[in-house]
Parts: structure tokens; sequence; C-alpha cells
């Protein structure tokens, strides 16, 4: 299969086709080392977009002039992590919190303005992509 996604070249998947041996316990992709490296991802995705709601929202319901500074901010450094992590995945294990952190504020901050707009919508997503994620690494663990 060709793809034209630059992580999914036809060296991404080298080392598994080569046979090289596993130097170290650290090389080795489980199923439980997965589980939790996402885990730990959505808690950092879900600090920084709590403190970005939070931020973008005053008192009285309406947007600050912070919300579009965390918004902004957030989609800009995610697509610069994103494409930095792609081309440079040795990379991936400090730009993988990077870019949780940076997404949670671009998803708090979004999030907190549609819900100005159309309160309640955003508890119901939010509610039902969690629950499913989390459903999903429970039944993986």
């Amino acid at each position: 299969m060709r793809s034209g996604n630059p992580a999914l070249s036809e060296s991404t998947f080298l080392d598994l086709a080569s046979g090289s041996v596993v130097t170290s316990p650290d090389q080795v992709m489980t199923i439980n080392g997965t589980v939790n490296k996402t885990g730990v991802l959505l808690l950092l995705t879900v600090l920084t977009a709590a403190f970005a709601w939070s931020q973008a929202i005053d008192a009285s319901g309406l947007p600050t002039s912070s919300a579009m500074l965390y918004a902004m901010g957030g989609a800009i450094g995610g697509l610069v992590l994103a494409l930095v992590t792609v081309f440079k995945k040795e990379w991936s294990p400090v730009t993988a919190p990077m870019y949780a952190l940076v997404e949670g504020l671009f998803l708090g901050s979004i999030s907190a303005l549609f819900n100005a707009k159309f309160p309640g919508i955003v508890m119901q997503a939010v509610m039902l992509t969690f629950g499913t994620l989390f459903v999903m690494l429970a039944a993986y663990r």
C-alpha cells in the first residue's frame, strides 16, 4: 500500500522487517505501555484544557480576550509540534507531551467559546469522547 503521509513512508516499518534484535526493554512496544502513555497524554490534555476553559470565559459566561490567544497559540503550536514529530520521530518522547499540552489549550478555549454560544453542547461531546476513550483503554488494559 502506498501513502502520501510522511509518517507512513516505506522506511517507517523498516526495523520490523529487518529482524533486528531488541537491545533493551525500552524498545519493546506493549499494549500496556501504549495504554499508559495514552492515559498520561490524555491527562496532560485535560489539565491544560481545563486551565484554558477557566481563562477563556469570565464570571458572567462571556468570552474573554485571552480565549482567541489560547486557541490560536494551541492550534499553531500543535501544528508545529505535529510536523516536528512526523519528521523527527526520535524526538517524540518530548514532542508528544508538548503536543498534548498545546492541544489542551486549543481544545479548552474553543470548547469554552462553543459552550458560551450553545450551552451544554460541549459537556455532551466531551463526556462521549472521553468516555469512549476511557472504555477502550480499559478494554485494552
